[in-house]
């Protein structure tokens, strides 16, 4: 066993497949929120515009729930869609949504600036509040930025069924959009490494079957955001890949060559049995679907990072938040694993709940 480390440390040494003195427990974007709000005296639009609050809330969530990283920005996956044209409905007490796209086809992809990225005050409030948290937590914590990967911008940019439209029937435009995007991505995760995170998680939850043949995925996905992930890792980055879609294509994911794969649920005829084991029968309380759980790290030489269901919270069921924790700390690696959730706990998560989750964490530490 090692000695005592710093959840920055702890969560280095894990992604780089070392000894640690306890398993790392992450925290996604802004798991349980509504609590941490409250405590402050705030609501989302007080914050979400704030560097100060951004990093308060996070500082804060920590305090409350014991996690090893802290993040930001939370929760909201349209930062880079603001900077670069789409507007936004603001909410009061939940993540905004989009009000209206910046393009009407792929045809128009001339429009997208990259350079808007470093004009945007959106990011700067995002970059600042990265540097709060760096000078407030020093070297104590893994700080992470947050992103989207090219092609789950795209669907940000443009709307979502137009998209896939045009990804059969104006390839080209579709390819020069995505180029341009990749290029928005790598200034925007310049400016988070500039200030000095440790590593950026990135939602790449358009990788998969649920919406996508593998063809399709690899046209559109692979090549941008490989591009992504090695301009990251190649200025200091580590890359957290994060893909919760329950046929997630996992073997793409692999070929990205992330330091962590974030993972949620899996379809075991899917995926094949090549990649983990079924855990459905260690799974018994949660009424899932078929699941999977990576467990040899030797096949993938990948930090895993998962798989909590985040469906337990907010169904009064203690016992199905203990039977998660239980289940996955049973079924993962020795090295090369962080516990979290896979996908973020819902915002109005009770308190109740995040203390069994903790309770159950560290009761098997």
């Amino acid at each position: 066993m090692a000695d005592a480390m710093t959840s920055k440390e702890r969560f280095v040494n894990a992604i780089e497949m070392k000894e640690v003195d306890r398993m790392p427990y992450g925290y996604l974007w802004f798991g349980a929120g509504d609590a941490v709000l409250e405590r402050m005296g705030a609501n989302m639009s007080d914050v979400y515009y704030s560097a100060k609050g951004i990093a308060r809330a996070q500082i804060l969530a920590r305090d409350m729930y014991h996690h090893d990283n802290v993040m930001s920005p939370w929760g909201c996956l349209l930062v880079e869609a603001e900077a670069l044209g789409t507007r936004l409905n603001i909410k009061g007490n939940r993540y905004p949504t989009i009000a209206e796209h910046p393009l009407g086809s792929a045809r128009e992809y001339d429009k997208i600036d990259p350079l808007d990225i470093e004009r945007s005050e959106r990011v700067d409030t995002v970059v600042r509040s990265i540097g709060i948290l760096k000078k407030e937590l020093k070297d104590e914590v893994f700080i992470t930025g947050s992103m989207l990967s090219p092609l789950m911008l795209a669907a940000q940019i443009l709307e979502t069924s137009n998209l896939f439209i045009e990804m059969l029937t104006e390839k080209e435009s579709v390819h020069a959009l995505l180029e341009r995007l990749t290029l928005s991505c790598i200034l925007y995760a310049d400016r988070m490494l500039e200030e000095g995170v440790d590593g950026i998680f990135v939602e790449n939850g358009e990788n998969t079957a649920d919406l996508f043949s593998p063809d399709i995925v690899e046209e559109f996905m692979l090549k941008y955001t490989k591009e992504l992930y090695e301009h990251i890792q190649a200025n200091g980055g580590y890359v957290i890949s994060h893909n919760c879609a329950e046929h997630a294509f996992h073997e793409m994911e692999l070929l990205l060559k992330p330091d962590v794969l974030n993972f949620a649920f899996g379809d075991v005829k899917a995926l094949g049995k090549q990649y983990g084991v079924e855990c459905v029968k260690i799974h018994k309380k949660t009424g899932c679907s078929p699941r999977y759980c990576f467990k040899d790290p030797g096949i993938h030489d990948v930090c895993l990072m998962g798989n909590i269901n985040p469906n337990v919270f907010g169904n009064g069921s203690f016992a199905d938040i203990e039977n998660e924790v239980k289940s996955c700390m049973d079924a993962a690696p020795e090295k090369g694993f962080i516990l979290s959730t896979g996908c973020e706990i819902p915002l109005n998560t009770s308190t109740e709940e995040m203390e069994t989750l903790w309770k159950a964490i560290s009761s098997r530490f």
